[in-house]
């Protein structure tokens, strides 16, 4: 019979072996998440990922069952971090639409600072009508879905000024200068990733935000 010590030798290694597996995943996923980013899904090849992460292909297989399965953890990682921004808005007080919609945007805006390679990511799978596309409208609707309930009551359900053509112009502004920043920089003389700019582009955002919803109400008046 084990003694005590033996016992908790045991848990020691066991909690050992665990924390090594946690972190080899997170080295698989941080190395698929920029070789995704960069070459796209049909780009990569489940060696590529292994060399990048500094381990045996085997691995990837023994964490990941598919090179498939493995851009749909990145994809998972992105949206449960997305989801979490969005529901962090709702939940923060802010009761006047107004001030619902410019504390989404921030959340958002937020969001996509912390994870710059996740807008060439989707606009990458996107144009290249991969078999990804299922995967992002899943988890599209989650986004679709709050944007209607912020807007919800606000504007119209279809036409030229109904509330999925506002929404959709507003996913844009915040998500395009980031897919676009690579190549900014030169032409701007500045980098568009900085502190500095950064905040000018979320004021710009607000401002746009602000010129919308004035001529929206306005034509619902």
């Amino acid at each position: 019979m084990a003694t005590n010590t033996e016992k908790k030798s045991a848990g020691h290694k066991e909690q050992e072996r665990y924390d090594k597996g946690v972190e080899t995943q997170e080295r698989l996923l941080e190395a698929a998440d920029e070789l995704f980013i960069t070459r796209g899904f049909d780009g990569v090849s489940v060696n590529d990922v292994a060399q990048h992460a500094g381990v045996a292909k085997a691995l990837v297989f023994y964490y990941f069952k598919s090179k498939q399965e493995l851009f749909d953890a990145v994809l998972d990682r992105y949206y449960q971090s997305q989801a979490q921004a969005l529901m962090d808005a709702m939940g923060n007080g802010a009761r006047d639409t107004r001030e619902r919609i410019h504390a989404g945007i921030d959340a958002y805006l937020d969001f996509i600072e912390k994870n710059p390679g996740y807008s060439r990511l989707i606009q990458r799978e996107i144009c290249s009508s991969s078999r990804n596309l299922n995967k992002i409208m899943q988890y599209m609707a989650p986004l679709y879905q709050w944007g209607q309930s912020v807007f919800g009551g606000l504007l119209r359900a279809d036409g030229p000024l109904s509330a999925k053509h506002f929404f959709m112009t507003i996913f844009g502004m915040a998500i395009n200068y980031y897919t676009y920043a690579p190549v900014l920089g030169p032409l701007w003389g500045v980098d568009p990733m900085g502190k500095k700019a950064l905040a000018e582009r979320r004021e710009h955002v607000h401002a746009m935000l602000e010129t919308l919803l004035d001529a929206y109400l306005q034509e619902y008046r």
